[in-house]
């Protein structure tokens, strides 16, 4: 195998960043005449404008979006908390550009009401890029092949150019491994490596694992990227022994090179296949059902971000505040035909150990804004990016950690015929009130009776759960367990 040369990998970092940022500050720039043409009803000559207001906003916004980070992370591996950056920095962006051009000359060709135009108008522009652009990644990615069953995560040590070379060759050859995260003396917390986080330094190598153990993403290799000589031998045996107990194995990356260890072809699963159904032998009526489904899912979830932006702002700078970084919390869960995904959530509980590598009891993790969050649900309300990205639906079965799929009869294979839910029928009739067997039987009980006028009774049941609490429905309870009975996928 031919490897690729890590500064090739590097220029077209660089390239891609470039027109990332050039795109940006275009937008910013031409949403300012674009909002003033808007706010006159176009009823004057575009002449007229000062075009040195242009510039000026041109040049403050390349100032703020470069500063900010904006461009950091490639549009199609972007996430939540990319898009919340790239809203801030078009917020403040056009903050300061209208800081500038009052200071500069009163801007008076600028009526109070273009600030507020430009900043939705340039807000789209660049989160809409961005989602578009990662929505088309995606189904290409779709159509060239299926999913990759199985995720086996891999942890990187050393930043740079030898962790762009070691992601791009998992990515193409070995997919099933995933690299999770980045472990760097030098590099910035947060920086992102070709859509891969860095997390921490080496010393915050027991948190940084604690974390990922969380979230079900114990790395199975722990990949030294960087020169030999720059690491302490040590530690790095240190943070293997600290990975999983006899499965974390610590590689250097002329081992990435030869793909040594890796397994090249991941393992088929036979539940993907619920996944890769054809549609044309599926009846006309559930076909018909599951496009409008799909259709009202994604129209809900895009608006349901936007609005939910007045909620979920303040509660993220709270989590940031109170609980700390990070913001969000991310899960390895299975969607439609056990197909793995990265479920978001907001933060709403301290991290397994402390900062000293001291494990935290449950009493000690626990917070009254997580219980807060947790109480009305706020803490949901980032999952309806995936929604809106298809991991997930408005209403399904909730989506389990593996060791909760395992312990059901059928390992959750009834469960994968649709995709999970942000709600669901065992959520509304007593949610964490119940216990495993009847939040199964309930969810099984929905796979059979599916329908658009029971996704909307859901609905509405939610937003009454929201605000009355969860409260357990015997009679919904007993008619599902009286029905459970060994099911495949629905019809």
């Amino acid at each position: 195998m031919t490897s690729v040369p890590a500064t090739v990998i590097s220029k077209k970092v660089g390239y891609r960043r470039a027109l990332v940022q050039c795109y940006d500050v275009a937008a910013v720039t031409a949403t300012w005449p674009l909002a003033v043409a808007l706010r006159r009803d176009f009823d004057f000559d575009l002449f007229d404008l000062v075009w040195r207001d242009v510039v000026l906003v041109g040049l403050v916004a390349a100032f703020v979006l470069n500063g900010l980070g904006v461009h950091r992370a490639f549009w199609r591996h972007v996430t939540v908390e990319d898009l919340v950056r790239v809203a801030l920095g078009v917020a403040a962006a056009v903050i300061v550009a209208t800081g500038v051009l009052f200071v500069v000359d009163r801007a008076p060709h600028m009526p109070r009401s273009v600030p507020v135009i430009q900043l939705l108008l340039a807000g789209t522009a660049l989160v809409g890029a961005r989602l578009a652009w990662m929505l088309l990644a995606r189904r290409r990615s779709g159509k060239a092949g299926p999913s990759v069953p199985e995720i086996r995560p891999v942890l990187l040590v050393g930043a740079g150019d030898g962790a762009a070379l070691a992601i791009g060759l998992l990515r193409h050859a070995a997919p099933a491994w995933r690299p999770v995260g980045i472990l760097d003396d030098e590099a910035t917390v947060g920086r992102m490596i070709d859509g891969v986080p860095v997390l921490g330094a080496l010393a915050d190598a027991p948190l940084v694992l604690a974390r990922l153990d969380v979230q079900g993403l114990a790395p199975e290799k722990v990949i030294v990227t960087g020169p030999a000589d720059r690491f302490d031998e040590a530690m790095l045996q240190r943070l293997r022994a600290a990975g999983r107990p006899g499965r974390c194995d610590l590689v250097r990356l002329a081992d990435i090179v030869r793909l040594d260890g890796f397994e090249i072809e991941p393992a088929a699963d036979p539940a993907s296949a619920l996944a890769a159904a054809d549609v044309r032998t599926m009846p006309r009526r559930r076909l018909a059902y599951l496009l409008t489904k799909r259709t009202l899912d994604t129209v809900v979830a895009a608006s349901g971000l936007l609005l939910g932006a007045i909620v979920l702002l303040p509660a993220a700078a709270a989590v940031r505040l109170w609980l700390g970084p990070p913001v969000f919390f991310t899960q390895l869960r299975r969607g439609r035909g056990m197909v793995p995904f990265m479920l978001v959530k907001l933060r709403t509980m301290a991290d397994p150990v402390d900062a000293e590598g001291r494990e935290r009891s449950e009493d000690e993790r626990h917070h009254p804004l997580g219980r807060f969050l947790r109480r009305f649900k706020i803490d949901e309300l980032p999952q309806l990016w995936n929604v809106l990205v298809g991991d997930m639906a408005l209403v399904g079965p909730r989506p389990l950690v593996d060791r909760d799929l395992l312990a059901l009869p059928d390992r959750g294979r009834a469960r994968a015929a649709m995709r999970p839910g942000l709600t669901g029928w065992a959520q509304v009739n007593g949610g964490q009130i119940l216990g495993p067997a009847e939040k199964h039987a309930l969810d099984l009980w929905y796979l059979r009776h599916a329908s658009l006028a029971l996704d909307l009774w859901i609905l509405w049941l939610t937003l009454l759960m929201v605000v009355r609490g969860e409260r357990v429905n015997p009679v919904e309870v007993q008619r599902a367990l009286a029905a459970l009975e060994p099911v495949g996928a629905p019809a």
